[in-house]
Parts: C-alpha cells; sequence; structure tokens
C-alpha cells in the first residue's frame, strides 16, 4: 500500500492509540490530535508528531490542517457517553458535530482526499436487530443524532467537493487501553473496575439487554484495509458476531477477574432511552474487508482482565453533568 499522510484524531484515546500505531507500522506518515479529555498519554509512543488541541477551538484546528495538509483523516475524537448525552447535550454537541465541522472545513480547503469516520451504532435506534446499513438513520438519544448528523453531513460535502468517505458504524468495542476510570461508559472496562474496587457490579434494568462485543484487535486490520483506494463512498458496520445479554456478560467479566459469578450484583433502574436489543449485520465488512474474529470476545475479556488486573483498582473520574434529572443514574450524580 501507498504511504499517505495521515492525521487521526482521538491519537491518544482507546481506539485512535490502536489505529495511529498500525498506521505508523504500515509505513504512513503519522500526525495526531488529543486534548487528553478522554485519551491517555500511556497510549502515546511517541511514534509520531501529536497535536494537543482541543477539536471544539476552530482556530486551533485549523492551523494543525494547515501545517500537516493531510491526504486521509481517521476521525475518531468524540465524547462517546450515549447513555449520558441527555444530560449534558450542549457539550455532546460541542465535542461531536462542532468539532467534526472544525475539522471539516479547513481539511477541505487544505487538500482532504479521503476521510475514515467513526459513526456509532446509534444511529439505528430502536428498530430491529441485527441492524443493516441501508436501514434509515432513526436515532433515540442526542449522542445518535449528532453521530447520525455528521454521517449526512459527509455525504453531502463529499459529494459537492469530491473526496472519498469510508463511515465505520463499530459496535461495543472494548480491550487493553481502555480507560478503567470512565463511570458513564464501556461496560466491560466498568464492571472489571468494580470488581477491583470490591465495589457490586452496577446493571441496569433487568440485565437481559442484549449487545455483541468486539475485541479490538479483531476489528484493528478492518480499519487499516480501508484505505485501499477501491473501498470508498461505503458505510461498514463492523464488530461483534455473537450477541449476548448483559447478566451473561456479567458472569464472563466475573470468571476473567477470577471472582465467583455470584459475585455481588445491583440492579438499577433502566437508563432513560436505553435501546434493549442492538447489534449489527457484519456480513458488508466480512465481504468488503475480510472481517474475522480471531481472538473473539470470550479470549478478549480474559486478555484485558489479566492487563486490568496489572493496572490495579482505579479511581473513577468525577464529573458533574449539566443536567441533572431524577432519570439520571444515581451513580451519575
Amino acid at each position: 500500500m501507498e504511504s499517505r499522510k495521515i492525521l487521526v484524531t482521538g491519537s491518544a484515546g482507546f481506539m485512535g492509540s490502536w489505529i495511529a500505531d498500525a498506521l505508523v507500522e504500515e509505513g504512513h506518515e503519522v500526525y495526531g490530535i488529543d486534548n487528553f479529555s478522554g485519551g491517555s498519554a500511556e497510549n502515546y509512543k511517541g511514534n509520531y508528531r501529536l497535536f494537543v488541541v482541543d477539536l471544539a477551538i476552530a482556530k486551533q484546528v485549523e492551523k494543525v490542517i494547515e501545517k500537516v495538509r493531510p491526504e486521509c483523516i481517521y476521525h475518531l475524537a468524540s465524547c462517546a457517553r450515549e447513555g449520558a448525552s441527555q444530560f449534558q447535550p450542549l457539550y455532546v454537541t460541542q465535542t461531536n458535530y462542532q468539532a467534526f465541522m472544525n475539522l471539516i472545513e479547513p481539511a477541505i480547503k487544505y487538500g482532504l482526499e479521503k476521510i475514515v469516520a467513526f459513526s456509532s451504532m446509534s444511529i439505528y435506534g430502536n428498530q430491529k436487530p441485527p441492524f443493516t446499513e441501508d436501514m434509515p438513520r432513526m436515532p433515540e438519544d442526542i449522542y445518535g443524532v449528532n453521530k447520525a448528523a455528521i454521517e449526512r453531513s459527509i455525504e453531502i460535502l463529499a459529494d459537492v467537493h469530491e473526496f472519498d468517505y469510508v463511515i465505520y458504524r463499530p459496535h461495543n468495542v472494548f480491550g487493553i487501553r481502555q480507560s478503567l476510570t470512565d463511570k458513564f461508559r464501556n461496560v466491560v472496562a466498568i464492571f472489571m473496575n468494580r470488581i477491583m474496587r470490591k465495589e457490586p457490579l452496577y446493571i441496569y434494568g433487568d440485565g437481559e439487554q442484549v449487545r455483541a462485543f468486539s475485541y479490538i484487535e479483531d476489528s484493528l486490520p478492518c480499519y487499516i484495509r480501508c484505505l485501499d483506494d477501491d473501498i470508498k463512498n461505503e458505510i461498514i458496520n463492523i464488530g461483534g458476531m455473537h450477541p449476548i445479554t448483559i447478566n451473561h456478560l456479567a458472569d464472563l467479566v466475573c470468571e476473567a477477574m477470577g471472582v465467583s459469578k455470584d459475585y455481588p450484583r445491583e440492579y438499577l433502574p433502566p437508563r432513560p432511552l436505553e435501546v434493549k436489543e442492538a447489534w449489527c449485520s457484519w456480513e458488508k465488512s466480512v465481504k468488503l474487508l475480510g472481517y474475522e474474529e480471531k481472538i473473539g470476545y470470550e479470549e478478549g475479556i480474559r486478555r484485558m482482565a489479566r492487563w486490568a488486573k496489572e493496572k490495579g483498582p482505579q479511581q473513577w473520574t468525577e464529573e458533574k453533568l449539566a443536567l441533572p434529572s431524577e432519570k439520571m443514574p444515581k451513580i451519575w450524580k
């Protein structure tokens, strides 16, 4: 594959750091942007130039774009707290849709050829799974609304300004490097940290919600493969092939962490607007990108558990949400 000049936003985050490192290994000229609001310095190996910039500040972003003039952008930077987005709608919009606009306008101005944008399964809303890429966008929460707006904006701008795009809709990706301190998102990491902190597992509703979980190293090759010139102007689901309940996930995490499946659990009221069943069709990712689960979610949980236990229990990041409500889960207050 021909070497390209690539900018990765959110490059110190969980998925962004894996992707940036893989692109460097492939021989590309890689640059990163991160403001460390969700990323970690531990995820940055110093193997590419990193700009500490907030995408919500347009002038800072344009300076980076003018200096780098990327041929391709991997856009991962995002406040991905789907469940909490109803309680901080302005912040979620500033760090998702507004941040994207601050990025894409100067990128087009300075010669963007392709964008690989990371969207979300949340755009499908409460439709019947498995979700297929041709289903309409019907988000049920503020985060999903932002992601749907970004997707449509990419389609419009790509048509007018003639650049290529790939939009990924990953779902429930987990693994090594994921934040263990964020109590708002990433249930695998939350369960592991609660066990290490000897806190009960909090489960919303009856725990029979269904999701499909995917280990980062299974999907990583596909994220790089989309640089091929023949893969363009596509929307692609990517992630786990085996839907399971949250209760079963809790069993697997307990086993991997070396505690009994009878480890204390506390069932809380359902989170507002949470979809009961959500998983995606993966046929398109197999056909176009050769996606396969070489590791799988069960082995992935075991690998992540070993890593988490090496790091040890982590202090939860405390953050006050802008719009507290009686419907807000108690641990978010």
